[in-house]
Parts: structure tokens; sequence; C-alpha cells
């Protein structure tokens, strides 16, 4: 008796771990696919590790995965014949499509209980896409979706190993190729074409707003060249700034925030904005008190910014970078009330910095 109880005990912890591993955490397992968020890639193949110029990323896709990346923007294209991907021109670096796609197939087959997303701006057919999956071999993991009809949960997709998630821009999927799905008839997204920080808003772009999934885009690309920036993206990527704005979109918009999509994926806090939108990680109950008593606005800013308190005295105030450097005296402060500070920013660069008074201290965004 004691033996079987034993072995019980066994087969219920051997499940437990085992859905505990939806994606990193066991409640996501329950939760269907367009209840979760995942942590995405703008241009994700466009890395300074595989040897572009002008890159999006720093780490190349295995090194995104390795990081908890789970769904992947890709621009695929025919040069002379092949099937490569790149940004804007070749000349800038490419890379065989199939290469990167076996990168996915190759952490698929090491991580049994992970669901991973591709997104592919198309400037090939359905069929050229589906010979790179094929040969690939990450057409055996695919997915296939029925419009109209419920997702199923992480859990589901995971026991019945279908763990990718295919969509296109492009409509022109056969009848036998139900899992490339046309991502506007499923996805509804925020502007992409944001060239500052102070560009971000949550009006809706391309896509439906009915639609089941929502993109969050959230990079800052070069005006000229529609490439990364990546002291913006390390501003971007940082909360309270990040997990501010997704929340604000999911409230304004009543959508919740599925492919959170970010340049230069390691910088800032992008994979805890996603960890928190998906409930694994609390929101700072300290930042919730500071924010109501310490405010900073405009924030970021380009130069002039007010620090305010209702609640506080603010005596002094210290600026510190985020290397841990005191740069106060780059800064003209003038106090105009016990509890108020205008200050005068222009000298600083643009980065991530605290503003400090006392024991609290809050992040400054200089553009």
């Amino acid at each position: 008796m004691k033996v079987k109880s034993l072995l019980l005990g066994f087969i219920f912890f051997a499940g437990f771990l085992g859905r505990a591993q939806c994606n990193g955490a066991f409640s996501l397992c329950t939760k269907k696919y367009n209840e979760v968020a995942y942590l995405t890639t703008h241009n994700a193949f466009n890395s300074a590790q595989d040897n572009f110029n002008l890159p999006n990323q720093n780490l190349d896709i295995t090194g995104q995965l390795n990081i908890g990346v789970r769904a992947f923007m890709l621009d695929v294209y025919n040069s002379f014949g092949n099937t490569v991907v790149y940004h804007g021109s070749a000349i800038l670096g490419s890379n065989p499509f199939e290469e990167e796609l076996t990168k996915i197939k190759v952490f698929l087959d090491n991580n049994p209980t992970e669901v991973v997303t591709v997104i592919l701006e198309c400037y090939v057919s359905a069929n050229d896409i589906e010979t790179e999956m094929d040969q690939s071999g990450l057409l055996g993991y695919v997915y296939v979706h029925q419009l109209g009809t419920p997702w199923p949960t992480l859990e589901t997709m995971i026991n019945n190993n279908t763990r990718c998630v295919v969509f296109s821009d492009v409509d022109d999927a056969s009848a036998s190729q139900g899992w490339y799905h046309y991502m506007w008839a499923n996805m509804v997204e925020t502007h992409y074409s944001n060239n500052a920080i102070t560009d971000f808003n949550c009006d809706f772009n391309r896509g439906d707003s009915i639609n089941d999934l929502f993109i969050l885009n959230h990079f800052v690309t070069n005006s000229v060249l529609g490439t990364g920036i990546e002291a913006e993206s390390e501003i971007a990527n940082s909360n309270p700034f990040f997990i501010n704005r997704a929340l604000q979109c999911q409230q304004a918009k009543a959508k919740f925030p599925n492919f959170v999509t970010v340049d230069f994926v390691e910088l800032g806090d992008a994979k805890l904005v996603v960890d928190q939108l998906n409930g694994i990680e609390p929101l700072s109950i300290a930042e919730s008190k500071f924010q109501m008593s310490f405010v900073v606005s405009p924030n970021p800013t380009d130069g002039w910014v007010n620090v305010n308190s209702e609640k506080y005295a603010l005596n002094e105030l210290r600026i510190i970078s985020v290397a841990g450097k005191d740069v106060t005296d780059q800064v003209v402060a003038t106090q105009v009330h016990v509890n108020s500070w205008n200050l005068n920013c222009d000298s600083l660069q643009s980065g991530v910095y605290l503003i400090q008074s006392g024991l609290i201290s809050v992040k400054l965004y200089k553009d």
C-alpha cells in the first residue's frame, strides 16, 4: 500500500512538473493561446551576432530564444532563386530563411513544453514558405487554426505537439495550407513607424480591432533607414515606462497585448514586462505607491522636466546614471516649491537615469 501511494505521488509530481513548463509557468498551461503575452522581436534575424549591418537585435534567434523570446518577426525575400531573410536591402546582410527556421526547430526539439510563433513579412509565395518549413523540419510542429473558432490552451498545443504558429501578411495559402494563417484576419497592431519614444500611442494600425490577437509594437526606428536605435531601445524597454505603456494600451483598447514587440530585446525590462502581463511577476507595489507621491513630467524628456510630490518635501535631488555615476552637476536644478523642482537636462546624454530624493527614486528617460 505504501509503495502504491509513493508511485501515485511520483506520477502526480511528474505530471505537475510537466505542466509547470508551459512557456515557463504552470499558470500559463490553462490559458488559451490568445490569452498569453509573448516576448516578440522585430526583424529578429537582423542581428549583430549574425553580422548584419545596421541591426535591430544584438543576439541571433538562438540567443533570443535562450532569454525568453517566443515570437519572431521575419522578412522573407527571393534572392537569385534562394529564399532568404534581410531587411530593406541584402547589401546590409542576409541569411538563408531555412537557417533561421532551423534554429527555431532545434529549440522546439530540445524544449518540448514551449510554444513559438513566427510572423512573416512575405515577398515570396506560400508554397516557397512551405518548402522551407519542410526542409527545416519545422513543418512537423505547425498548428492549424480555423478562423472564428476558439484558440486552444498552451497545454493542449503542447500535448498535441503543435507548438509552432505561423502568420503571414500575405493571404495566399491554399486549402491544404491551413497552418499558414493570414495575420490581418487574426491580428490588430499599433503603429510600427515610431521614430522617437514620444511617437508611441495606442492607436490601431493594420488589422481589425475585433481580431483575437494584439501586436503592441514597441520599438523606435531610424526615420530614413528603418533600422534599430540601441540607445532609444534601452529607454523604451525599461520600466516603469514600458509596463505603463503596455497597461495603458490594454486599458484604452480593451485588448490584451499578445505580441510585445521590441528591438534589442536584451536591453531593459522586456522579459519582465511580458511576465508581468502574464501574471508571472507581480507589478511592483512599491513602484505604484511611488508613482502616486513622486511625479516626473514629461518623461521621457528631451530637455526640461518638473519633479513634483503631493505629499513629501523634496529638499535635495540627485541624478544617477544607470552605470551608477552621479551626474547631478550636469543638470540645472531650480527649486520652485518645497515639494517641486524644475530640471534642465539638456546636458545629459540620451539614456536612463535615476532621480533620487532621500530613499525614494524614479527613472528618468532622456531622449
